[in-house]
């Protein structure tokens, strides 16, 4: 039996705050009711598009890539218009997929109204293709027009459905949750679609994974209306059944209607693992000299970069220093010049090197690179970075490298103050609908969730804070679950076993623990897109004009968008202010002060690190540190680089550190792990610092 229905409407944790079904447990949930394929329909968004695609893959089910719209009889942006109805939409081919996302996006971009993106018949007639309808809920368009107006409004409002479609690729909508008004509203249904020859589907809506899970889905709920729990049981409809049930119970929910049934596997045959929203890694085109290639161009203008490089390092040397031996440099460049190339990437370093000398040459502070792009020669010699990776040994593979596929990602710091200009070239360069931000997902974590519940059960909310205080201290960034906490903090466990209202409050947070509260907007993340993000990804708009990608950082990636961080380094900001200031000195006389002139052996500055007074020092100013700085007592700038590697949670926990530091005084000997390695570990006293 398990094979003779599909799931077609279902809402996970991406219905944010109204559905309790996390993504990862309805796909092992269907797998193991041996069903064969799900369907995720959340509200006016596809977050969790590429988590269904993977979730799925691994489990052996197939996927079903759709959404719940908000749709409008009348003009998707006209704001005079309040109402809004439901509507589920499948992709079933990848042009539907692709149209699919358009019609999310444009929803967002140009239906947004308080808050509500919002699609018209307009929107649906355009980008039709490969896009399967379902009429939805008691929420959707078709059932409030004959809740509100009757038949004969519903007659034609199935019509209209029917006709924005391609045939065959509209079905009606049947649930049954036990509402007084669905029966008479099912006959009806049945009846205009019998009429219209438009084929009935059976769906359920699914909001919570089993019929226990129920009341803490309604927790959920009045934890996003902030309601309580008393006032919201009042409202509420009464019913259990919106869970993901079994195929039987199904089955036999709808055994006067066995065509209902048999149509949920027509519309999986029609969806089913028939999209794969994964791409190789797309880049917008740049703009190139004519008759250039961007493979050519990048040569060209690294080899010129490098020229100037040499050019100012010979130049700042004293007389008596040897000169550069340019040929090791040349022969580095060109290594560089050619894996870049051969992995498909000149693109993505004429991006970067194009905005970053942008910003540059209009005044927007730019750090001097770090992370693994600083070990890029080709970096360098674009002045993507400031640091001469040679004299410090720095690795180019680690930044890029043939054996280990991955888009090259340059973290790049811009004063706080300044980088949204840096942004707003971007967008004017590539057109501001093809820049976005990256969704990030904010989650119900264990301490602020039992505060949530507490208030939603009616607990004071200084009773329900000290509960919450009990959960120990988030280790490493991470929360500590709420079961862990009960197995670690002996007092919070004795209330759970001596208090009925507390062990509900508790057992209820346990429930809705990691679920998600709210989508934002990463800090530093940008895509830039060849024409409108919407050709590739979906989006959603914070606000108008404001377009985000709506998967994460890592699912953008996998949809084939390339990530640019623009990093906003508050340090950066306060060095141009001193710049600014050193500079107004009427003993500068009009002279600019050049930071990158400063000596990187200059005593006093060692001798304040050594005292460990490193306060608002970027990287350096943590207790922790300004302790290993003390005890280090570093004298030479590798010493300090040496130092940022090291203080991270394994190389403390392993001892490497007291070994650094002990072996760098000579209080303890030097040891190599192999005499071949005894080059290589020279510089940090035998310890492998990565």
């Amino acid at each position: 039996m398990a094979d003779e229905f599909v799931h077609l409407h279902c809402h996970t944790q991406f219905s944010m705050l109204d559905s309790s079904i996390r993504l990862k447990g309805l796909v092992g949930q269907v797998a193991d009711m041996g069903m064969g394929a799900i369907a995720v329909t959340d509200h006016a968004n596809m977050f969790g598009a590429i988590q269904l695609h993977n979730a799925c893959n691994n489990a052996g089910v197939k996927p079903i890539i759709g959404c719940e719209v908000n749709l409008v009889g009348g003009a998707r942006g006209d704001e005079e218009i309040r109402d809004h109805h439901h509507l589920v939409l499948l992709a079933s081919s990848q042009e539907g997929y692709q149209n699919l996302v358009r019609i999310v996006s444009r929803g967002w971009v140009e239906g947004l109204v308080q808050g509500v993106p919002r699609v018209d018949f307009e929107l649906l007639r355009e980008h039709r293709n490969g896009v399967v309808g379902m009429s939805a809920c008691m929420g959707g368009y078709l059932a409030q027009q004959i809740l509100r107006q009757g038949p004969a409004a519903g007659r034609s409002a199935m019509a209209t459905l029917r006709d924005s479609f391609d045939p065959g690729y509209f079905f009606v909508e049947l649930q049954d949750h036990g509402f007084p008004e669905q029966g008479p509203l099912n006959e009806i249904l049945v009846e205009l679609a019998g009429d219209l020859d438009v084929p009935i589907v059976a769906s359920n809506d699914c909001h919570y994974p089993t019929r226990q899970d129920a009341k803490s889905q309604l927790v959920l709920q009045c934890i996003g209306a902030s309601r309580s729990l008393e006032e919201m049981e009042r409202l509420h409809h009464g019913s259990e059944e919106i869970f993901l049930k079994s195929p039987a119970e199904m089955i036999e929910r709808f055994s006067h209607l066995p065509e209902a049934i048999s149509n949920t596997l027509r519309v999986s045959e029609m969806c089913a693992g028939m999209v794969n929203p994964l791409s190789a890694p797309k880049l917008p085109a740049f703009k190139l000299p004519e008759g250039q290639s961007e493979s050519d161009y990048l040569r060209e203008i690294s080899k010129a970069g490098l020229e100037k490089r040499i050019a100012s390092i010979d130049g700042a040397r004293k007389k008596s220093a040897p000169k550069l031996d340019r040929k090791t440099y040349e022969e580095r460049l060109q290594i560089e010049l050619d894996v870049i190339i051969e992995m498909g990437f000149p693109g993505y370093f004429l991006i970067v090197q194009d905005f970053i000398r942008w910003a540059k040459e209009n005044g927007v502070p730019v750090g001097p690179g770090r992370g693994s792009g600083a070990g890029s020669l080709v970096a360098y010699s674009l002045d993507i970075t400031n640091l001469d990776p040679l004299p410090y040994g720095l690795l180019f593979e680690r930044f890029l490298n043939p054996e280990r596929v991955s888009m090259p990602d340059f973290d790049i710091d811009f004063c706080m103050n300044k980088r949204d200009l840096v942004i707003d070239y971007v967008r004017d360069k590539y057109g501001r609908s093809s820049v976005g931000q990256i969704a990030t997902f904010h989650l119900l974590k264990s301490r602020s969730v039992v505060r949530d519940v507490g208030r939603v059960m009616g607990f004071a909310p200084a009773d329900a804070g000290r509960l919450a205080t009990l959960v120990p201290e988030p280790v490493g960034g991470k929360s500590v679950p709420v079961k862990d906490a009960l197995e670690q903090e002996p007092r919070l466990k004795a209330q759970y076993d001596e208090e009925p209202q507390i062990k509900k409050l508790l057992d209820t947070a346990m429930n809705l623990e990691d679920l998600t509260r709210h989508a934002g907007m990463h800090a530093a993340g940008v895509v830039i897109s060849e024409g409108p993000l919407w050709d590739h990804v979906p989006v959603f708009c914070p606000e108008p004009d404001t377009y985000v990608t709506q998967y994460d950082k890592n699912d953008v990636e996998a949809a084939g968008l390339v990530k640019f961080d623009f990093l906003g380094l508050r340090t950066l900001t306060v060095i141009d202010v001193a710049l600014s200031l050193i500079d107004k000195r009427p003993d500068r006389k009009g002279q600019t002060f050049d930071i990158d002139t400063l000596p990187l052996d200059d005593p006093a500055t060692f001798a304040l690190l050594q005292s460990g007074e490193t306060t608002n020092v970027f990287q350096l100013e943590s207790s922790g540190m300004q302790t290993l700085f003390k005890q280090l007592k570093p004298d030479c700038f590798e010493d300090i680089v040496a130092a940022v590697a090291l203080y991270r949670p394994g190389p403390l926990a392993s001892g490497m550190v007291e070994d650094f530091v002990q072996r760098k005084h000579g209080r303890t000997a030097v040891e190599y792990p192999h005499a071949c390695l005894e080059e290589t570990l020279r510089d940090t006293y035998g310890v492998i610092v990565y």
